[in-house]
């Protein structure tokens, strides 16, 4: 993994951005939609293997931090204050996904049956939930806010220690919630961007990412922690 090689797995999860990012500029056809469910299901899995992988480095952190303390227990108890930071986070993501599927009950027969009807989420249906004028309303502040909460915790769990200085300037732009400036130079805020007018499987598919990405820096972390270098988290 060293050398800045990416791995398998982090190919596909880069292919699956790329491919979510084309699609944002297409017609919603059912195709496109069913595309985006199919997105969906591949992260949930993906996500669901992360957590085993997450726990078991966990572990082996753990015991380091019992067969070395003088080495590892800094580190573990570092990693002790992050790891409900980041599932604090995946977890209130869920609650905002399940909002969101509610209103589409699971196909109950055929080939996709127990699955969401993609080619019928083809509307928004946060708009009037998480948005107020051109603004925020009280729950996408609080979304805004949950985001902004787990990036400045992990950092201040760090501190100003500048071995973790390229971890976090990557963490830092991974979570960042500032207003963003579209291709027609119109700044708009963070959720407007990424969420507003989006059909709901495109917003579900999109928080099952940003799911991802934080497994993804709980994993970089404890990797960090154990003493494996940045080319091999790339």
């Amino acid at each position: 993994m060293a050398g800045g090689k990416l791995t398998p797995r982090q190919k596909m999860i880069n292919l699956m951005y790329l491919v979510f990012i084309a699609m944002l500029a297409l017609n919603m056809s059912k195709e496109v939609l069913s595309a985006f469910g199919l997105m969906n299901e591949k992260f949930e899995v993906i996500n669901s293997d992360a957590k085993e992988s997450n726990a078991a480095i966990f572990d082996q952190l753990k015991s380091k931090a019992a067969d070395a303390p003088a080495q590892f227990k800094g580190p573990y108890e570092i990693a002790v204050k992050v790891k409900p930071l980041a599932e604090e986070l995946f977890k209130y993501i869920e609650t905002l996904k399940s909002d969101i599927n509610k209103d589409f009950p699971v196909e109950e027969s055929g080939a996709n049956k127990g699955k969401l009807p993609y080619e019928a989420m083809d509307k928004s249906t946060i708009d009037e939930v998480w948005f107020q004028g051109d603004g925020y309303s009280a729950k996408g502040k609080e979304i805004v806010g949950k985001i902004d909460a787990f990036r400045n915790n992990v950092k201040a769990v760090f501190g100003n220690d500048v071995k973790y200085k390229v971890f976090l300037d990557k963490f830092e732009k991974t979570f960042n919630t500032n207003d963003v400036t579209d291709g027609e130079g119109v700044k708009k805020k963070y959720l407007d961007y990424y969420y507003k007018g989006f059909p709901a499987i495109a917003t579900v598919s999109k928080l099952t990412a940003m799911q991802n990405d934080i497994k993804k820096a709980e994993l970089d972390i404890y990797n960090l922690l154990l003493g494996n270098t940045m080319e091999a988290l790339s």
